[in-house]
């Protein structure tokens, strides 16, 4: 074999052609390049490093700000041209200009990015000198335009020339259009326009006309009816205009070589840049590879742990929608898995998965099977899929399957890195080892290669119709079986793969599916031993156990996410609806206080009137008043929760009092009694038993306490000197200004309707403005007959004493 035994692996396992598909998502020829060559790791830090570079990249890329596009000039060879001392023409600086241009945006995007580039900001390290490089990119940029040509502002001098020159032509435009428009030469002209021929003005002259014009011929057309003639009289100019393009000519290429030394002076650090921003567009496109198949990064090891879920071969995702995932688990206790069952049901596709996900692990490529994966890293790959048949070499298939076996074995046996007890380096995948031979010899063969090669430290993946070999894999310790489905009602194979089963090859079965004679289909039946019909009998009920194990479990699975979701729906509507109820209590509330304010106007305006007319036939229209206003607020005001009637209250039942929003617990029953104590929050007031509604449990547990019981009117016993037998108390202490000023209204408005004859504001000391607004307020109120601070028994000045009127 002229390749090595890796080489032949990776194309046994297609791995050029998923490279090739890598490469299409390059941006650039050198990435691209370097995409079909992509190196592998031997070291499990390194490969987890260049796992962590595409993670970083494709987070970049799913996020609002993408990377800059990596769509670059391989410009190496025109750096080795100018390293020579070649003059680089005005494209291929250029070219250079974008180069140096894609690096500092490349250098400032990273910058800007490092919270998420922590492990790419060190690939992309060396750009930091693109700083020492700007000043070229500047001088290019200054020289050159953005299609290659040279501006005329490159150099003083250049712009001197330019400008003569097109002095020098418009005045060759001027002669023109006199020779074109002259009397004289209105005959002797094929047609009237004038054209260039080597650099020279001409016009186009009649051949039989030629000699009526002195002057020099420059050019024939193709039917020779036309010479294009230079007149003696535009020679002189037209020389002038060549010297002025010759000179134009010499002051570019003195630019540009100038523009090139700047250049050849910087040659090594612009290509260990170039690599850099290559290096770059391949890990890009190992992003852009990822996000196109889902993959997902996953936890690599050095144990020989394969612990794959959900796992697709990454080349039947480019050609298919669907594509059937499987768990492909082999922990470090096993040295070889044993895959069996029928043809076409998907064992090399298993074989290639593991093949191919050890190559991708290695090349920090993310691996298409879910996130929770795990990946041992195995430094050799060796591969022994399909017909290795030589014919130039007269190798039967046989013979070049042992050709390669004995090579492995060769080569494994001087590897000391594959030593027994150690973590297995190796992967060997064979797909139907020994066979087209006498199936007997073949299978005790195949037995022998798998306990050698385990032996040897290797983990050993193998496909098989070998009963011998299953039953090696079902007996052995560090062996495991595994099987491929096959659907024989539909004669399909489902690809999917159970783990700890062996399967059975189905051939009688899919054979009469396809359609051969029933008596054939019988008398192999017959021939077969009875052991081998229970067996292959007992492995078909095996899988159809275990496949309706998996239905199972993926219908639980399934019914389990659905029952989270709907519980994560409910928790959404819950709090849906509890906003919405929380809104629509703020709006009782804001039109509760807009009806008290409306109420306490007409009880105000009411009042007021009464002690205009002091008569009795208004006083009884003012009760009446009052008693309408009440029952109206009584309608309006309807107690949240269920009501409960007053007779079947009792001590510790909750109620709320009608028109104040305040709700609390009886502290005394209700019978016989006009008045009676109420706990609110940590105090207690006396309330109307007629103002009283009760409430069912859950609603007085949804209405909020007043946040102080304080602030809340109540009847105390008289202590206070003012020979009365009672007094209204509200306290405001710690209370804002605007708070305050509403508390203390309501109580005024509470105690003339009750017909207290004094109000008791507790205020406190504190800065003196919540008493002086307070008492700036009961100089104009209608309610206030007057008021006094309290004495040394009331409180002293932290108190004002309203007599009501």
């Amino acid at each position: 074999m002229s390749e090595t035994l890796s080489e032949h692996a990776a194309q046994v396992l297609e791995w050029p052609r998923l490279l090739e598909m890598l490469a299409q998502h390059a941006q650039s020829g050198m990435g691209a390049a370097q995409c079909r060559s992509l190196p592998l790791s031997s070291d499990l830090a390194d490969a987890c490093q260049r796992q962590q570079e595409t993670t970083e990249m494709v987070s970049l890329l799913e996020g609002d700000n993408s990377m800059p596009a990596l769509a670059f000039p391989d410009i190496r060879e025109r750096l080795a041209r100018s390293r020579k001392g070649g003059v680089l023409d005005a494209c291929e600086l250029r070219d250079c200009a974008v180069v140096l241009a894609l690096m500092a945006d490349v250098q400032r995007y990273v910058e800007s990015h490092t919270a998420e580039t922590q492990v790419l900001a060190r690939v992309l390290a060396p750009l930091h000198d693109t700083q020492s490089l700007c000043g070229i990119l500047r001088a290019i940029e200054r020289a050159i335009q953005s299609d290659g040509s040279m501006k005329d502002t490159a150099s003083p001098e250049l712009r001197r020339l330019t400008h003569q020159a097109q002095g020098l032509k418009q005045e060759m435009r001027q002669h023109l259009e006199q020779i074109l428009h002259s009397k004289r030469y209105e005959d002797l002209l094929q047609e009237s326009y004038f054209a260039q021929r080597e650099g020279r003005y001409v016009v186009p002259v009649k051949t039989d006309m030629r000699g009526r014009i002195p002057g020099i011929v420059h050019d024939v057309s193709a039917s020779g009816a036309t010479v294009f003639v230079e007149p003696r009289e535009l020679v002189e100019l037209n020389n002038s205009i060549k010297v002025a393009d010759l000179e134009i000519e010499r002051e570019v290429q003195r630019i540009l070589r100038e523009l090139t030394a700047l250049v050849a002076s910087n040659v090594d650090t612009i290509e260990q840049l170039i690599e850099v921003l290559a290096e770059c567009d391949v890990i890009r496109a190992r992003a852009e590879m990822s996000r196109r198949l889902k993959c997902n990064p996953v936890a690599l090891n050095s144990d020989g742990r394969i612990m794959l879920k959900q796992a697709r071969h990454p080349l039947l995702l480019i050609a298919k929608d669907q594509v059937v995932a499987n768990d492909i688990q082999l922990d470090e206790t096993v040295r070889v898995l044993v895959i069996s069952g029928p043809n076409t049901g998907g064992k090399t596709v298993t074989l290639k998965i593991v093949g191919l996900f050890a190559l991708m692990a290695r090349a920090g490529l993310h691996l298409p099977c879910a996130s929770e994966s795990e990946m041992a890293l195995f430094i050799e790959l060796y591969a022994d899929i399909g017909d290795a048949q030589d014919l130039s070499r007269d190798l039967s298939s046989f013979s070049a399957h042992m050709m390669y076996m004995i090579r492995l074995l060769s080569e494994s046996i001087s590897m000391p890195r594959l030593l027994a007890g150690s973590s297995p380096n190796a992967l060997v995948l064979l797909d139907e080892p020994v066979t087209s031979t006498d199936p007997q010899e073949g299978a005790a063969l195949a037995e022998a290669l798998l306990c050698r090669l385990a032996e040897l430290n290797m983990k050993v993946v193998a496909t098989t119709h070998y009963g011998a070999l299953k039953k090696l894999a079902q007996t052995t310790p560090g062996f495991v079986n595994a099987s491929v489905e096959l659907d024989v009602d539909r004669l399909a194979p489902t690809y999917r793969l159970f783990m700890g089963l062996p399967g059975g090859s189905s051939a009688l079965e899919i054979a009469g599916r396809l359609g051969m004679d029933h008596s054939i289909l019988n008398d192999a039946r017959k021939r077969l031993l009875h052991e081998d019909r229970q067996l292959d009998e007992l492995m078909v009920d095996l899988q159809r156990m275990q496949r309706q194990l998996v239905e199972d479990s993926e219908k639980a699975q399934q019914a389990r996410q659905e029952a989270e979701q709907a519980a994560r729906e409910a928790q959404v509507l819950r709090a849906q609806l509890q906003e919405a109820e929380q809104e629509a209590r703020r709006g009782f509330k804001k039109k509760l206080g807009e009806q008290f304010q409306r109420a306490r106007a007409e009880v105000q305006a009411t009042v007021d009137s009464l002690k205009r007319e002091q008569k009795l036939i208004k006083a009884k229209e003012t009760k009446q008043r009052l008693h309408e206003l009440e029952t109206k607020a009584r309608q309006e005001f309807v107690p949240v929760g269920r009501p409960i009637l007053l007779e079947h209250l009792g001590i510790g039942d909750a109620v709320e009092i009608v028109g104040l929003g305040i709700t609390g617990s009886l502290l005394e029953t209700t019978q016989g009694k006009k008045c009676v104590r109420v706990k609110v929050g940590e105090g207690e007031i006396l309330a109307t038993v007629s103002n009283l509604v009760g409430l069912a449990h859950e609603a007085s547990t949804e209405i909020a306490a007043p946040t102080s019981a304080s602030a809340i009117l109540r009847r105390v016993s008289p202590s206070n000197g003012l020979g009365l037998d009672e007094q209204t108390v509200v306290d405001v202490r710690g209370q804002a200004v605007d708070e305050a000023l509403d508390q203390v209204v309501a109580a005024l408005d509470r105690a003339a309707l009750q017909g207290a004859p004094y109000l008791r504001i507790i205020h406190g000391h504190g800065t003196g403005r919540l008493k002086s607004a307070l008492r700036g307020y009961l100089k104009s109120s209608p309610y206030v007959a007057e008021f006094r601070p309290g004495d040394r028994t009331e409180g002293g000045d932290g108190v004002t004493v309203v007599r009501i009127r």
